[in-house]
């Protein structure tokens, strides 16, 4: 695979008080960038998985506590 010239750059600079300074730097080809947006995709699709789970799990939970009271 050869790498592209079409590469998307940016730096950013950060100066809290007189102690810290950060400076960051990042460097992307398109086939990163695509890379990366797979990589959220993923994680948004398995947390909402996740949240649909324990809202099933806890619907079950107050169905057998129902239950189980004396009516």
């Amino acid at each position: 695979m050869r790498l592209s010239k079409d590469r998307q750059t940016t730096r950013a600079s950060i100066r809290i008080g007189k102690w810290v300074e950060l400076d960051a730097r990042t460097d992307f080809s398109p086939p990163g960038l695509v890379a990366v947006g797979l990589l959220v995709s993923g994680i948004l699709l398995s947390t909402s998985v996740l949240v649909a789970a324990t809202g099933r799990a806890k619907a079950r939970r107050i169905e057998a506590r129902n239950r189980s009271l004396p009516g």
